[in-house]
């Protein structure tokens, strides 16, 4: 299954509080793809994802789905197509798993219409896929942080869109959660075609991970491309202003960062 939305920000210019924190931004999500956003903290990653969802209003620019400006979409239409997963989601008070995915069908449904049968099996289908269905009657506050993150994206699944953004989506979870957590996108992509983009912490796993990463500092576009064509020595340099060596993973083939501090540096 593959999706044909064209994606993309012309010039954007946009932050919050009077302040600048996007500065001119051109970019294309490749279709089908897991696009991962990387630089360091502040310069802006979340501010681009944000944006992208029309929960900022650029200050210049535009960002486009399909030609048109995201803006100019009815919100029920641009969530049938496009998914959020903000970062540290808000928990309603004593909400099961169950109700907490079924939210993701609101986009769906109409006014005074009620729960079909589709909603009913998307739900089932996105609690199966992200391995929680045994939690179902379970209330969000007695799960575990990566149990609570996969009812989030699941929410996020039962929304059926064909583009999900997800802001670090990883964040605060043990390595063994990071990797489920992205294991279970991988999934998704390869299964269904879903394009995703996502901002992720941690450079390794965003090498791994990723079809193609955009590199940002500044508010500015420093590098895209596929992992091994980004990520180098003088690109982390750059971004991070980290020197570092970058050899093969020997797990994925994929680059591995190995900073290189202060007193671990071979003379």
């Amino acid at each position: 299954m593959s999706n044909t939305h064209d994606f993309r920000v012309n010039q954007l210019v946009a932050g919050y509080d009077n302040k600048t924190i996007i500065h001119g931004m051109d970019l294309e999500i490749p279709k089908n793809k897991i696009s991962v956003i990387i630089g360091a903290n502040g310069c802006g990653k979340s501010t681009l994802l944000k944006t992208m969802a029309k929960l900022i209003k650029p200050t210049a620019g535009d960002v486009t789905l399909n030609g048109k400006a995201v803006n100019k979409y009815p919100p029920k239409q641009l969530a049938r197509i496009l998914g959020l997963l903000p970062q540290s989601p808000v928990v309603p008070d004593g909400i099961t798993v169950a109700d907490l995915v079924g939210r993701g069908r609101f986009p769906h449904q109409s006014l005074f219409g009620g729960w079909s049968k589709k909603d009913y099996e998307a739900v089932e289908e996105a609690m199966e896929f992200m391995n929680i269905t045994e939690f179902a009657n379970h209330d969000i506050d007695e799960l575990s942080g990566g149990q609570r993150q996969r009812v989030w994206i699941a929410m996020a699944l039962a929304q059926q869109t064909d583009i999900l953004f997800l802001d670090e989506p990883t964040t605060f979870l043990d390595i063994t959660y990071q990797v489920e957590i992205l294991d279970l996108l991988t999934n998704l992509n390869r299964e269904y075609g879903t394009t995703i983009v996502m901002v992720l912490h941690d450079i390794n796993l965003s090498a791994r991970y990723a079809d193609h990463i955009f590199a940002v500092k500044d508010g500015k576009l420093i590098a895209e491309g596929e992992p091994t064509e980004v990520l180098t020595s003088e690109v982390v340099k750059m971004v991070f202003d980290l020197n570092c060596v970058v050899i093969p993973d020997p797990i994925s083939g994929t680059p591995l960062i190995i900073p290189k501090g202060r007193y671990h540096v071979n003379e």
